[in-house]
Formats: structure tokens, sequence, C-alpha cells
């Protein structure tokens, strides 16, 4: 959300609102309206309230990978830190702030930068005396160990987070819940590591197994007692993993029905085709292996419309090799193990672009705070300067956090910029050339644009820019690349995609423009879009990819304006 967007009176009792009608919503698994009410009461906080503005953004930090969006938590926790350097205040706060990135970091399979994070927020946490957020970082170093393969260090830490959780008084359910929750999973994977080990009744076994049950049962309690449907499901789960492994499957299947239900009405779309991937495995484990197949196959037609996570369908295409093997279909099981190995290869391309973007984001931030450092000092070594010296720190700081915004992001559509669309242009092409998939390229204008701002004002001609972006997300996939590169021009990137898909893909976002109710924005006001669009395999170079685009937006105009119109000379280059 765009927080410049929220109309919202300044003033901390509505701040104080907002607040707690994020917890509400929190503690009801309702996080998508929780981050939205945190995002207003940010709104809603007098300038001067730094410590307050910062704890709302370590808040949607903490929030914000439940929703799957990393980036954004990596950028409030990275605000929040500012701020706390510039401005001083709870060091609780700075603490939880930097658990977020530590887990952010893990999840970006950074494991080294997680566990430094980490260790930073435990020792910060331990300063500050705060056993809660003490607890929290070591929840967070166990990830980190996690995704660095040391289960047994990740089990230990995480232990001792579980017990401090039991001393606080109310209001760490959710604390004691993802540390139950991550040990649980921790269990699991050295489950795996015993089975790989290739001892069937081994002692490393039957312990692994018996704590993954045992952690999953209590945190199935722990959430059930809270009535969080996101918590139950996640427990559930693991729980339903467990018991597969002990080949329990009349246990399993009604633990398995209660959290597909239970994704399904709330949408969590992961759980709820892990829910279908277990229930495949089942069956072939009770020797259906055609059936299995068939719902193993029509799961991975989803992926389709990128609504399988890279991990889920790793998971879906190596049960599919298990599965044909087992039938003695050698040659299908052999093209489902090279698509796994392929798989694993493009994850490992994706993570380091994504790792990419995350080092320059540090960077510059890192660059700006050492700036301020050594204006401090010098702050330091002539006193009779204070006053003008501070008058500069702030404006540092502030350039800090601009620049951490700036580097990446358009300030009015909350897009992507197009210095980040330069930046990671070259990558998307290069990913798709090695991978040997095919890229899409959509240039979008505003049709008669100034005509909207001579008519209407320039306030208008913002709000009709900020709508169109809110559009292009709701019809474009999250993996897709979204920047405005000028005035009233936006591109679209989309991997994977052919020319074909694109169209209509691009069809149905100019209907949707078209279709839109403007006369609510401005009596009177109609919006029209032209679009170009390029692409199928990946050219030699990006810039190509963007001259044909824009080549095609042209031709669009030329023709006539409100169409979509494709350079067919870019179709299949050789």
């Amino acid at each position: 959300m765009n927080r410049a967007s929220i109309p919202a009176t300044v003033s901390t009792d509505t701040y104080d609102e907002r607040l707690a009608s994020a917890q509400i919503e929190t503690d009801a698994g309702r996080y998508q309206m929780a981050t939205r009410l945190l995002d207003e009461a940010i709104a809603a906080c007098p300038p001067a309230e730094y410590g307050r503005r910062a704890h709302a953004l370590a808040l949607l930090a903490h929030h914000y990978p439940r929703l799957g969006k990393l980036h954004a938590s990596v950028r409030c926790a990275s605000e929040a830190l500012a701020i706390c350097e510039a401005h001083g205040g709870d060091e609780s706060v700075r603490a939880d702030a930097m658990s977020a990135l530590s887990y952010s970091y893990a999840q970006f399979l950074m494991g080294r930068d997680a566990l430094e994070w980490g260790l930073r927020a435990l020792a910060v946490a331990r300063a500050a005396g705060n056993r809660r957020s003490e607890a929290w970082a070591l929840n967070r170093v166990g990830v980190a160990y996690s995704s660095l393969d040391n289960q047994r260090q990740a089990c230990e830490t995480t232990s001792q987070a579980l017990t401090i959780a039991k001393t606080l008084p109310d209001g760490a359910q959710a604390l004691s819940f993802s540390c139950l929750n991550n040990l649980a999973y921790c269990w699991l994977y050295r489950v795996k590591e015993a089975r790989r080990a290739g001892e069937p009744n081994s002692p490393a076994l039957r312990e692994a197994l018996d704590q993954a049950q045992a952690l999953s049962e209590q945190a199935t309690l722990v959430a059930r007692e809270a009535g969080n449907p996101f918590q139950v499901a996640v427990a559930v789960s693991n729980l339903v993993d467990a018991l597969l492994h002990r080949q329990a499957f009349n246990e399993a299947e009604p633990l398995l029905a209660e959290f597909e239900a239970l994704s399904q009405q709330n949408g969590y779309l992961s759980l709820e085709l892990q829910a279908a991937a277990q229930r495949a495995l089942i069956r072939m484990a009770r020797g259906q292996v055609a059936g299995a197949i068939a719902e193993l196959n029509s799961l991975l037609l989803r992926d389709h419309e990128g609504g399988l996570p890279p991990k889920l369908r790793r998971i879906l295409i190596h049960a599919l090799y298990e599965a044909h093997k087992a039938c003695g279909e050698y040659r299908e099981a052999l093209g489902y193990l090279e698509q796994h190995i392929e798989l694993e290869r493009q994850i490992a391309r994706d993570t380091q672009t994504l790792q990419n973007e995350i080092m320059q984001i540090r960077n510059e931030v890192d660059q700006a705070q050492a700036r301020a450092e050594t204006a401090l000092q010098a702050a330091a070594h002539e006193r009779e300067r204070a006053r003008h010296l501070e008058t500069e720190q702030q404006q540092l700081r502030a350039q800090a956090m601009a620049l951490d915004r700036a580097a990446h992001e358009d300030v009015l559509t909350g897009l992507h910029n197009r210095r980040h669309a330069e930046y990671a242009l070259p990558l998307l092409v290069e990913g798709a050339r090695q991978a040997g998939s095919q890229i899409c390229m959509a240039m979008l204008d505003v049709d008669h644009f100034k005509q909207v701002n001579d008519r209407f004002g320039h306030g208008v001609g913002d709000a009709v820019l900020h709508q169109l972006a809110a559009l292009l997300r709701s019809k474009m996939r999250g993996a897709d690349l979204l920047a405005r590169i000028g005035g009233e021009e936006f591109l679209v990137v989309m991997v994977g995609t052919t020319i074909d898909l694109a169209l209509a893909i691009c069809e149905r976002l100019r209907e949707a423009v078209a279709a839109c109710d403007w006369e609510a924005t401005a009596p009177g006001l109609a919006v029209r879009v032209s679009i170009g669009l390029a692409g199928d395999r990946p050219p030699p170079e990006a810039r190509l990819l963007l001259d044909r685009a824009d080549a095609a937006l042209y031709a669009a105009k030329r023709g006539g304006r409100d169409r979509v119109h494709v350079d067919h000379d870019a179709v299949n280059p050789e």
C-alpha cells in the first residue's frame, strides 16, 4: 500500500487506535488487514513521533514475510533501524527490526547475513533487558542456522527461545507458537537427513520422528487455543508431514482435510497446494500410483499462472519422478529427474538475482550511514559548531532514507522506478536465456495524458497514475517486473510467458483500464492506454527488447490508440 494515499488525521490517538486494531487482526490471523492498519497508523503518526513510527515499521517488517513480501520487510526494517540510529528511542524496537532483517535474509538463502543480524538483535535485546525481544532474536537465529543447514544448532537455539517464551506473561502466544513450529520443522528436516543416511530403524530416525510429531502436536494445540486459523493450518500441515513419515495415513487424512479446508476458506494458497500434494503422496504410498500421478500433474498445471512456489514445485516434480520410477516408466521418470535438476538451477539463479537486489539496498544504506558517522565524528571534534553539524546530520539521515527508496521505488505509484528497471532488466533477460525460457516486455502509455492534466489538473493526473499502478499490480503476477519509467509511461516484463499469453494479459489490462470508474476520480474523466508488446525468446541484449517494445508502443499510438500492438518482428527472433 502507498502510505501517502491514506487519508488520516495526524494524531497519536489515531495511531494508537490503528495499532490496537492491527494487533486484534494479527491475533486472528488476518495479516493482510493487519498490515493495512499498520500503514494507516504510520500515516496518522505525528512527524516528531519517531519512536512510534519505528515501532509500527518494525511490526510491518515482522508481518510482511507472512504475505510473501520479503523486499517490503527489508525496506521497513531498514527504515526502522535508520530512525533508531538517527533519533534513538526504544532499543527493543531496534532489536525487533534486526530480527526481522535476519528472518528475511534467511528466506533469501543469505544464511551468513541472517545469522549476523540475528546475533546483533540478540546482543541489543539482552543489553536492553527485554526478554521478549531476546526470545524473538534467538528464534530468528535458529531460522538462520536452519538456512545454513545446521539443524542441530537451530534446534538448540530455538529451544532456548521457547524456554524464555514460557516465562513471559500473556501476549507471548505468537512467540511460543513460532518456536514450537520452527522446532517441528527442524526435526522434520532431521527425519529426512536420517532417511538419506540409509538407516530405516536407527535411533536418530526414531528420535527425529518422535520429536517432530510431539512438537507439531504442541504447536497445533497452542494455535487452536488462540483461534488463529493461519497458525492452525501451518501447525497441522507439519503434523500431517510427521504422520506421513510414519505412514500413519488413517491418522493423517482427517487432519489433512482440516487444514486443506482452512486454507481454502482463508486464501492460504501455498498451504492449499501443499495439502493437495500430500494427498497425492498418500495415494501413491497406498499403491494408487496412476491416480497420484494424475493429481500431481494437475497441480503442476496450476504453475502456468505462477501459482506454485518453487519449493513446492520441486516437491511435486520429485514425487512424479518417484511415481514413474515405481511403475517402471523409466523414460518418464528420467524426464522429471531432468526437470528437477533444471528447477534447482533456476531456483539458484533466481535466488542470486534476489540476493544482488538486497545487497544493492544494503550497500546504499551502509554508505549513507557511513557518511552520517563521519559527520558525527567531526561534530565531536568541533563542539563550537555543534548546532550546524546536528542540522547537517539530520539532512544526511533524511537523504539516507530517501536514497533507499529512490534506489528502487517510484514515490508516486509505489512501483519500481527507471533506475531499478535498468538494473534488473539485463539480469532477467540473461536469466531467461540461461534457463531457455521466454520473456516478453510491454510498454504502456496513457493516451492524451497531457489533456488530463490540462483539463482536470495535475492532482487528478497523479491520481490516474496511482490508480493505473494499482490495476497493474492486480492484473500482473508477483514475479513480473513492474516499473514507472517516465511521466505516464510504464514497463512490464513477463518471464516465462509466451507472446500469445502476454498479448491476452495486455488486452485484459487495457480493458480493465477502460472499464475503471474514472468518474469517481473526477466527473467527465475517461482514461485509455496504448500498449506495445514484444518478446518471446530472449534477445542478445536487453536494449533490443526495450527498443522493440518502444517501437510497438508508437505503432499502437499511430494506429489510433487504446489498443495493444505486437512487434511481430520480435516474435521468435533468430
